[in-house]
C-alpha cells in the first residue's frame, strides 16, 4: 500500500520540485538583470500624449510628483504596471488609463545594437464643459461630471454657469459639491456636440429650481432639468434636443424667440419677454447675478403664448 502511495506521489512531487527550481531560476536572472542600465528608464522619458495646453515635460513632472513616483523606474518590478496606472489616474486631467505598455526593443549603437525598453501610457483626458464664476472671484472649468479641473493655458469657449454658487468643496480633481453645477455640466456635455450648431456654446446658463435656462442675447432656451434626472412629464433630452435641432432646420435658426422644449406633451417657441437681458456674457470678464425673478419671467411667458405650443413631432 505505501509502495503505490510513494509510486504514485514521485512524479508529482518531481514535477513540484522541477516547477520551484525553474521559477526560483527566473527570479534570480530577472535580480541579475534588474540593475542593468537596459532595463532603467527615467520617468521624465515616458511616452505619452499631455493634456491640451500643457508639455509633456510639465504633465510627467506633476504626474511624479503627486503619485511620489521615483525619478527612474525599474523595468522589470513586477508591480511597475499597476504604479504606473494609478500614477497616471491619480492626476486630475486624467479620466481613465486605457493602458500601460512596457515594450523592448533594439537600439542600434554603432555597427550592434543594444536592447533597451520603453514605457508609453494612453490616456482618456478630461474635457472641460463648464465655466463656472465662484464666489471668491476668478474661474473655474469643469467637466461634464461637475469635476474641478486644474487651470488651462487653453480657454475655450464655453457656456457659462451665471447662477451663484459657493466656492469647490474640494481639491482640483473632485466634484464642485453643488447640484446645479453638475446639473449644469450634465447638460452642457450631453449638448457638446450640437452646442456651435445651435450657437449656444457662449450662453449664458442658469439652473432655477433645478431647471436649466440656456440664454443669448436675443435667445432664451428652458431646456428643464438635466440628462438622466427629467420628472415623470418631461421630455427626455433626446426629444428636447431635436425639437431644437428640428426648429432651427426648418426656421433658419433659433434667434429673437423663447424655446421652451420642457414638457413631454408640447413645446412653445414664443417672442421674448420685454424684460429679457440683452447684453452678452464674456468668459473674460464679470458677469451680473441672475434677477430674483427669472423662474416668473419662464411661468408668465409660458402661460402668455400657450397658444403657441407645436404638437411634438412623431
Amino acid at each position: 500500500m505505501r509502495t503505490w502511495i510513494v509510486q504514485g506521489l514521485t512524479p508529482v512531487l518531481c514535477g513540484f520540485a522541477l516547477l520551484l527550481g525553474v521559477i526560483g531560476a527566473g527570479r534570480a536572472a530577472r535580480a541579475s538583470l534588474h540593475d542593468r542600465a537596459a532595463y532603467h528608464l527615467a520617468f521624465a522619458d515616458i511616452d505619452c500624449q499631455p493634456p491640451a495646453g500643457m508639455s509633456r515635460d510639465a504633465f510627467l513632472s506633476e504626474v511624479r510628483s503627486l503619485a511620489r513616483q521615483p525619478a527612474a523606474l525599474h523595468l522589470l518590478d513586477e508591480d511597475l504596471n499597476i504604479r504606473l496606472h494609478r500614477a497616471f489616474l491619480a492626476h486630475p486631467w486624467v479620466e481613465s488609463v486605457r493602458c500601460v505598455a512596457i515594450d523592448p526593443h533594439e537600439k542600434p549603437v554603432g555597427p550592434a545594437s543594444r536592447r533597451s525598453m520603453t514605457v508609453h501610457v494612453e490616456m482618456e483626458y478630461r474635457r472641460a464643459v463648464l465655466a463656472v464664476p465662484p464666489s471668491d472671484g476668478g474661474w473655474r472649468l469643469v467637466d461634464g461630471h461637475g469635476i474641478l479641473l486644474p487651470e488651462s493655458a487653453v480657454q475655450p469657449h464655453l457656456p457659462v454657469l451665471c447662477t451663484k454658487v459657493p466656492t469647490p468643496i474640494g481639491p482640483i480633481g473632485s466634484h464642485w459639491g453643488d447640484t446645479r453645477v453638475t446639473a449644469a455640466a450634465k447638460t452642457t456635455a450631453f449638448l457638446q456636440a450640437n452646442l456651435a450648431r445651435l450657437h449656444l456654446e457662449d450662453s449664458r446658463i442658469e439652473v432655477v429650481e433645478g431647471e436649466i435656462i440656456f440664454r443669448k442675447p436675443g435667445l432664451r432656451v428652458v431646456w428643464g432639468h438635466a440628462p438622466g434626472q427629467e420628472k415623470a412629464d418631461e421630455a427626455p433630452a433626446k426629444v428636447k434636443l431635436r425639437r431644437l435641432l428640428d426648429y432651427q432646420q426648418h426656421h433658419d435658426g433659433l434667434d429673437s424667440l423663447e424655446h421652451d422644449v420642457r414638457l413631454l406633451a408640447y413645446q412653445g417657441h414664443f417672442p421674448l419677454s420685454p424684460n429679457e437681458p440683452r447684453n452678452s456674457v464674456s468668459f473674460y470678464e464679470p458677469i451680473p447675478s441672475p434677477s430674483g425673478g427669472n423662474r416668473d419671467q419662464v411661468s408668465n411667458s409660458s402661460r402668455s403664448w400657450r397658444s403657441c405650443f407645436n404638437d411634438v413631432k412623431k
